[in-house]
């Protein structure tokens, strides 16, 4: 079964597909972000981002949960939805979702400058105050493997935001067999 999952063949339209992600990011200002304690236990939340150069950017402080279980753990995944006003069917909601790698970026390296004022462009003169607090910490999010959701049966694969690579995934929804078919024989016998 994995093996007919990765030999999915590109859709003409993985470039077009890509470009549709990074349009839809480009309307969010808050992305979901699950991250794990240092017990190994999930823990769910939101934070704003920035979106630059294929990777997310976190200004989040030391007080949040979520910034705890970055320095302990790399690994998290982050959700992007559309809002639920926009949705017409809740089983078929568009979103995006990456497995990402984190890291910090120190407050003397040039790209923290760079991005702290991408994010007062995106948020405003919050971040005026907010730069100041020694609690505040830069993360970077490197987006490995991903998926895009656009409705039913139009579920693609992605490798990183900036990859022009989108592959459908047409292995999906089975419908049951009918009772006493030779299909559920040979589940139950």
């Amino acid at each position: 079964m994995s093996e007919r999952k990765n030999s999915v063949p590109k859709t003409n339209d993985g470039t077009d597909l890509v470009a549709e992600v990074r349009d839809f990011i480009a309307t969010r200002k808050l992305l979901n972000l699950a991250s794990l304690t240092a017990d190994n236990h999930p823990h769910a939340s939101t934070a704003p981002f920035l979106a630059a150069d294929g990777n997310f950017y976190l200004f989040i402080s030391d007080l949040s949960e979520h910034a705890a279980n970055l320095k302990a753990n790399s690994k998290a995944s982050v959700i992007f939805n559309a809002d639920e006003a926009d949705t017409k069917q809740a089983f078929a909601r568009l979103r995006v979702t990456f497995n990402v790698n984190a890291g910090l970026i120190d407050r003397e390296q040039p790209l923290w400058q760079q991005r702290i004022e991408q994010l007062r462009e995106k948020f405003g003169p919050v971040m005026d105050h907010l730069k100041d607090l020694e609690d505040f910490h830069l993360f970077e999010l490197k987006p490995s493997g991903g998926r895009y959701v656009k409705g039913f049966g139009q579920a693609y694969a992605l490798e990183g935001l900036e990859k022009q690579v989108a592959l459908h995934l047409k292995d999906g929804h089975r419908e049951k067999a009918p009772q006493g078919s030779s299909e559920e024989k040979l589940q139950t016998g």
